[in-house]
């Protein structure tokens, strides 16, 4: 091949190899430049949280130059931000910033002003869910429920699957709501995790176990299960695991600690020094030795099931707060104090039983039996001589007709605190109506007298 041919094929290779070089560089410049220029998200103040002050504005601040559009009732931005905007208690505010048309992910802030909270130290606090506040529906269905610790990794509890979400219960307890875990699918996945526990762990809640089941309420932790944290229930008894790495240990309660059906507070507090105590209503349930937790990332992390997505627990769930240190006693005390006020625990434990206007005895007709019982109550009843709940009975909206040997069983619920019950033994004159209770009705018999005298035309 002549040298001239040989020199211009070398020559055209190097240029392709250039040319595929700066491309290559070209693209990359470019790529750097659209990633220094994507919109950075704006900043809400105040930001998530609950406030023991009330905050009447909040602020909304962006990368100069920037567009910010926001919205006040959850949806997508869409209002343009030109000021201060005022605060009604609660709000969702979300936030996105426009930057040379590039918009920013969105930025979430949920504000809540209370200020029967101040009593609850934030200093630790890793996770707080309350059922009045932060949670997004699908129906009636939580898909997510925010935290409001205030964190800096917020905690929120997320379920994707529809079938697996728990269910909004409207005026569970002092008029506030509850969500409903039913034992068998519905958990919630934590967002984040809790890592450095090494100076101990503290979690309350106000809760009601419902029927005589086991299973797990909060858990964080790995697989094996190894450093587990999590707050178990067994029927009526309640159980703090702790694990370091695969090392299990645990306080359980005597049986009978806690009262099915009915809203309590339960704490469980490790103090990072090799002990660990459960308390129900303020009052001293359990202690004992346990292991000592480790600062480890822990991957595993729901609400109403345990770490290996088994032992799902059944109850409703008022308010979880979680804090990733131990607390001192006064703290609480004080925390304590604040649910009892917030729920009324000691004073809405005491609904009064319903009343019947006709106790037990028998009957000599069929007889209508009106329920008295304290104002704002429900009253739920039966009369198949089961106990009455307001999951599977009726709801009593007048007298009741007793036309057979029956009897009757009645409850009273008040912001979710169910009454004793209430109990008649009907007996009807058998004497005079010979279809002593429903299962037993013989053939209607009539004797029919013909007037003797014929009917005038």
């Amino acid at each position: 091949m002549p040298n001239g041919k040989l020199s211009l094929r070398i020559f055209s290779n190097l240029l392709r190899w250039k040319l595929a070089r700066l491309t290559w560089v070209l693209g990359t410049f470019l790529s750097a430049c659209a990633a220094a220029q994507a919109t950075n998200p704006p900043v809400i103040t105040p930001a998530t949280g609950v406030y023991s002050t009330y905050q009447s504005t909040a602020t909304i601040t962006a990368e100069p130059g920037a567009t910010i559009l926001y919205s006040v009732d959850g949806s997508a931005p869409s209002l343009t931000y030109t000021g201060p905007v005022t605060l009604t208690n609660p709000m969702t505010i979300k936030a996105i910033a426009n930057l040379s048309g590039v918009d920013s992910t969105v930025t979430t802030a949920n504000i809540q002003s209370d200020p029967n909270s101040l009593p609850v130290p934030r200093n630790g606090l890793s996770l707080w869910l309350k059922s009045d506040f932060g949670l997004v529906l699908s129906g009636t269905r939580v898909s997510r429920w925010s935290d409001l610790s205030g964190s800096a990794n917020a905690n929120d509890a997320v379920q994707n699957t529809n079938a697996n979400r728990p269910i909004l219960i409207s005026s569970a307890i002092n008029e506030f709501p509850a969500v409903n875990f039913n034992g068998t699918s519905h958990f919630l996945n934590l967002t984040s995790g809790l890592t450095d526990l090494t100076s101990g762990f503290a979690c309350f809640a106000v809760f009601k176990p419902i029927g005589t089941t086991a299973g797990t309420m909060f858990a964080t932790g790995n697989t094996g299960p190894s450093d587990l944290v999590s707050l178990a229930i067994n029927n009526t008894q309640a159980q703090f695991n702790a694990f370091s790495g695969t090392t299990a240990s645990s306080v359980t309660t005597s049986a009978g600690a806690l009262s099915l059906n009915d809203f309590q507070s339960l704490d469980a507090v490790h103090n990072g020094l090799g002990s660990a105590s459960i308390t129900v209503n303020s009052t001293p349930s359990a202690t004992g030795t346990v292991q000592n937790l480790l600062n480890t990332a822990r991957t595993l992390n729901y609400i109403g099931t345990s770490s290996t997505s088994s032992g799902f627990w059944r109850g409703h769930l008022a308010e979880l707060l979680v804090y990733s240190r131990t607390v001192t006693p006064s703290e609480q005390a004080a925390i304590e104090a604040y649910l009892s006020s917030r729920y009324q625990l000691l004073t809405a434990a005491s609904t009064p039983r319903p009343i019947f206007s006709v106790g037990t005895g028998t009957l000599s007709e069929p007889t209508a039996v009106a329920i008295a019982s304290v104002g704002g109550a429900e009253v739920y009843f039966s009369l198949d001589g089961t106990n009455p709940s307001p999951a599977t009975s009726p709801l009593y909206l007048g007298p009741i007709n007793i036309s057979f040997s029956q009897t009757l069983k009645a409850i009273a619920v008040v912001n979710g605190v169910r009454s004793a019950v209430t109990t008649a033994i009907y007996n009807l004159d058998s004497t005079k109506w010979t279809s002593p209770n429903p299962s037993t009705a013989p053939p209607l018999q009539l004797n029919l007298q013909l007037p003797t005298t014929a009917i005038p035309k």
